[in-house]
């Protein structure tokens, strides 16, 4: 099979696979056991307040639809509102489309405000959305953001922001890259969603100062996928045609199976090491399989049930979390301790599995 045939394979079965997955998350299904599991609160996560309110708080949590790192946040909004029932609460998963960018989140969180939601969750793409908090906030709605850290979100009256230190992570996986290609001197190629998103731009910055000083050289200063499986194998299938020196691929976004498919392809997962964000079902085959060295996780499940828990809090109380700025937590995850993190083989919402 020619390289052209198995990347129109490839790219029609990863766009199948995506939209089973996203599909089942949008109705509510996957697992069962989430479906019908209990009402309790997650021990080590955020918990209801004991105030009960006289009328039901909703809570709306915004998120999109692009890659299979959503699944794990809607199944964390999913979880809080079954957690909620019982509290007079509730949790509303709502899809914005699946083009990220400051002006469509804008609009989405505009929406729930004029639904009456009392708390709105959202993924933040860029310090623009803290304009909606400073303006929501002073009217009593209390607002959270996901993903990627921003001073602004405090400062502008969020009640919590909850995400990995997307910098951090990217320094860490370029010292998982150096450590997996054995300090040996080679070419690196990168893989982002957009240039222009704050928290995979984040990511490769920390890659790039963490490989200083290192053997291994960037090819260029990445190319963009928009978090597309089938573009991640795209671009990871031109770096490994075009450097021969070729021992790393980085994907900062979704669909880094999409570039451990491109490395199986070629037949060279022995010598070209995946490293990517993400505790996805995906991901994990892919290292299990071989085709992928590691990824980091950033509790995209919390990403979805902490902050629709704290909201609810901030609604029912009117205080927010002593803390605003919350870092999630983000284990890099391998053959050799995947046990502890593989999301089929601990519960639902375990932390550090997601």
């Amino acid at each position: 099979m020619t390289y052209r045939t198995r990347r129109k394979v490839f790219a029609r079965s990863a766009a199948a696979l995506l939209s089973v997955a996203l599909f089942t998350a949008a109705c509510g299904g996957g697992d069962k056991a989430a479906e019908s599991g209990p009402s309790e609160a997650i021990s080590g996560r955020p918990a209801p307040t004991d105030q009960k309110p006289d009328s039901q708080v909703k809570v709306a949590m915004i998120g999109f639809a692009n890659n299979p790192y959503w699944v794990s946040v809607k199944a964390g909004a999913d979880y809080a509102n079954r957690v909620l029932g019982s509290h007079n609460g509730k949790v509303d998963w709502i899809v914005a489309g699946d083009n990220i960018d400051v002006q469509t989140v804008s609009s989405a969180i505009r929406g729930a405000d004029a639904q009456g939601y009392k708390g709105i969750g959202f993924f933040i793409a860029g310090e623009g959305n803290c304009a909606d908090i400073k303006t929501l906030s002073a009217k009593g709605v209390k607002l959270g953001a996901y993903n990627t850290l921003f001073d602004c979100v405090g400062k502008s009256g969020g009640s919590v922001n909850y995400a990995q230190e997307q910098y951090k992570a990217g320094k860490t996986a370029a010292e998982e890259m150096i450590k997996a290609t054995g300090g040996k001197a080679g070419k690196v190629g990168v893989i982002v969603s957009q240039f222009t998103a704050p928290g995979s731009e984040q990511r490769r910055k920390g890659f790039v100062d963490g490989l200083q000083g290192s053997n291994l050289t960037l090819v260029g200063q990445g190319v963009e996928a928009k978090d597309s499986a089938s573009n991640t194998y795209s671009a990871a299938q031109n770096y490994l045609q075009s450097n021969s020196d070729l021992v790393g691929i980085y994907a900062t976004a979704g669909g880094p199976f999409g570039a451990a498919q491109a490395v199986a392809a070629a037949n060279k997962q022995d010598t070209v090491k995946v490293i990517g964000f993400d505790i996805t079902t995906e991901n994990i085959d892919a290292i299990k399989n071989g085709s992928m060295y590691g990824v980091i996780g950033q509790d995209a499940f919390g990403q979805g049930y902490n902050v629709a828990i704290q909201l609810f809090n901030a609604a029912v109380t009117g205080n927010n979390p002593d803390q605003v700025v919350q870092e999630a937590e983000a284990p890099f995850v391998t053959k050799d301790n995947l046990a502890r993190h593989d999301p089929s083989a601990v519960p639902l919402g375990t932390p550090g599995a997601s």
